[in-house]
């Protein structure tokens, strides 16, 4: 008894936090920095128990439990093979590890912290698999109520209410954009309504109100389980044992102190869970929560405390992960938030015990929906933010904290940074040129000081013989673009019609601004007709063969010498000069061209050049680029491209020049000064 009051005294010191605190700091430093793989590249077959399938057109990604976590990809052959797979299915698997890819580009999502907040360090392709063994036990009972659930008439619905995975939702990028898609994991709010059914249930079977607690927990245990390691429902689980064995003993500790503790927990289960963006909304937000009681009477009041506080703290985070802010946010969560904790949740529970009741959710679900997308004609309330630093996040709560615990004028000031943050990228007084890495393709960006222009020259696309699974657009350019703080391109330059170079052009106008778009010399090909029906719709102009484009004081010259009728021949070529630099950007130009150019033009001494067609022995001719003699050459690539791009030939006639490849270098970036530029690379 002596021990467990000098126990309760030692928690509930001030010098105890500071030191397990500076432990933890230290701790989680060395497991960041020195990752402890119970596997080396040289391994080559593993068995392991698969924890999730997702089947894709002609592959599946299966994560197993070995010796560590592995994430499999796996080129089957037969589909009924992969389809017979069940969760806690014991597989033996062959092939080689992989490091997973870091971002290629600055500012954009990084895979390999991403598997690394779940623990895992390798990817493994093969495409031999063996069954060792059926799944059994409590592996077989997930992955029965998985095949359940995926049957259903609102699959991805129960998929999201239950199982916490959103991934499924038709409408989930609207729903981030909205700021309610924490609706759709299982949090805290959740994992209270399940506990508190089960508790009220108990209670009246056992009367004694441990009894009640421990099969509560026991059932919670199971279900967070199901949930495969969810940060935020991870969080409230622990917070309910901890809230629960706190009040019950008498402990007297704060719900602060008790999110310490929870957070110790879950990074000493994890040393990588603050990588998880759950991880970090979930307990940031709970922090503040709590830190600012919510007394107000009335349910909407203390709603909207609720919501704005939430925004407040989301701010950071959001432009840190996702460059965006909706300022409708706080509105649109006080009407969805009763809607789904109160309505939408719980009969989700309800229909899918009792079938009969799917027909009024799928009813309400399509309510819903059509609900929230009403909410788009707020779309002008969205804002877009420059990458902040960890640093400036540090700040930004401090300053928080102040305003919550000292004076609301500290409010302003946490404002105030966010107006000059929105600012940013207007000051800037610098040319940037940005080679961006669209994989075999290109995509360059220049920007002009104070964004008074942007050009874009190129997009990518994936290429005809590829499968594509995403857009680019979507998760390489326009991401790229918000992180920089763009939120228009004002012109849109496309060399020429093939693939590589067009491909996401349609993806690209559809989702994000343009003012105008140019197209080369020549005739229309299928692709840019498709493209000018689009430009035609959303009344964007567009224009062909121009031969210059004053860009303040700056003119841009396409050297077009004639029509080759032939299209790569028929590439805009570019050349511009900005301060004392000479650029040239020769698309997919070859040799004959790069002939007629020479005759009429005079090109010398060019700092950086875009090398021609990725490098093909087609374009750089010796002679061409003896003339030009460039100093630096960029050269726009894919990793392991089947065409062998870049030749060796090519390189052999660059070897004067600085080259950057983005299949080696990742992104490019130049920061063009007055007299000389700086180049970065991901690398």
């Amino acid at each position: 008894m002596q021990l467990l009051k000098r126990l309760k005294k030692i928690l509930h010191s001030k010098i105890f936090y500071i030191l397990f605190l500076l432990f933890l700091f230290c701790y989680l430093f060395f497991s960041y920095q020195f990752v402890n793989s119970k596997y080396s590249s040289k391994d080559q077959i593993f068995t392991g128990t698969i924890l999730s399938k997702k089947i894709n057109e002609n592959s599946a990604i299966l994560e197993i439990k070995a010796k560590e976590k592995l994430l499999v990809y796996y080129n089957f052959s037969s589909i009924e093979f992969v389809n017979k797979l069940k969760i806690g299915d014991v597989i033996q698997v062959k092939g080689i590890l992989e490091v997973p890819n870091r971002n290629s580009n600055f500012h954009l999502f990084n895979y390999q912290e991403y598997l690394k907040g779940k623990q895992i360090y390798w990817i493994l392709k093969t495409e031999n698999i063996i069954l060792k063994e059926s799944s059994k036990g409590l592996y077989l009972w997930k992955d029965k109520l998985i095949r359940r659930l995926a049957k259903r008439k609102n699959a991805s619905y129960y998929f999201a209410f239950l199982l916490g995975d959103s991934s499924k939702l038709k409408f989930k990028k609207l729903y981030q954009d909205l700021g309610i898609s924490h609706l759709f994991a299982v949090s805290g709010m959740h994992i209270l309504f399940i506990a508190t059914i089960l508790s009220k249930l108990f209670q009246k079977i056992f009367h004694k109100e441990i009894h009640s607690f421990l099969c509560t927990s026991f059932i919670l245990t199971f279900y967070v389980w199901l949930l495969s390691d969810s940060a935020s429902a991870n969080r409230a689980y622990f917070l309910y044992i901890l809230s629960f064995l706190n009040k019950y003993y008498k402990w007297e500790f704060s719900s602060l102190k008790l999110l310490y503790f929870v957070a110790f927990i879950s990074l000493f289960r994890n040393p990588f869970c603050f990588l998880q963006i759950g991880f970090q909304f979930s307990f940031i937000i709970c922090f503040f929560l709590m830190l600012q009681k919510n007394t107000s009477k009335g349910y909407l009041k203390s709603l909207f405390e609720t919501s704005f506080l939430a925004f407040l703290v989301s701010i950071p985070l959001s432009i840190y992960h996702f460059n965006q802010i909706h300022l409708g946010t706080i509105l649109f969560n006080m009407v969805a938030v009763p809607i789904v904790t109160i309505v939408l949740f719980p009969l989700a529970f309800l229909s899918f015990l009792l079938e009969p009741l799917e027909v009024c959710f799928t009813f309400l679900i399509f309510l819903f929906e059509t609900l929230m997308q009403i909410f788009q004609v707020f779309n002008f309330l969205k804002l877009t933010f420059k990458t902040v630093s960890i640093l400036y996040i540090v700040f930004y709560y401090g300053i928080l904290i102040l305003a919550l615990k000292c004076s609301k004028k500290w409010l302003l000031l946490f404002l105030l940074l966010l107006n000059i943050h929105f600012s940013l990228p207007y000051l800037c007084t610098h040319y940037w040129i940005d080679m961006i890495d669209i994989g075999q393709g290109d995509a360059i960006l220049i920007r002009y000081p104070h964004l008074k222009e942007t050009i874009l020259i190129d997009c990518g696309g994936i290429l005809p013989y590829g499968t594509q699974q995403t857009s680019k657009a979507e998760t390489v350019l326009i991401p790229y673009f918000n992180a920089l703080g763009i939120k228009i391109i004002d012109t849109f330059i496309i060399t020429h019609g093939d693939f590589d170079h067009m491909g996401e052009a349609i993806n690209l106008i559809r989702d994000f601004k343009i003012k105008k778009v140019i197209f080369n010399v020549g005739e229309y090909n299928e692709l840019e007709l498709e493209l000018i029906k689009v430009l035609k719709e959303k009344r964007i102009p567009y224009y062909q063969n121009i031969k210059s484009l004053k860009m303040g004081k700056e003119i841009i010259y396409f050297l077009n010498t004639k029509d080759y009728h032939n299209e790569n021949e028929n590439s805009s070529v570019i050349y511009t000069k900005i301060g004392n630099q000479k650029l040239l950007l020769m698309g997919d130009a070859g040799i004959g061209k790069e002939k007629d150019i020479l005759n009429k033009y005079d090109l010398q001494d060019i700092d950086i050049l875009k090398v021609g067609h990725h490098g093909s022995s087609t374009s750089s001719s010796k002679e061409f680029i003896n003339e030009i003699a460039p100093k630096t050459c960029l050269i726009s690539v894919g990793k392991n491209n089947h065409y062998g791009h870049p030749t060796e030939s090519v390189l052999n006639v660059l070897n004067e020049c600085d080259i950057y490849r983005t299949d080696i270098h990742g992104g490019i970036e130049i920061k063009l000064g007055k007299k000389q530029y700086k180049i970065r690379t991901v690398s």
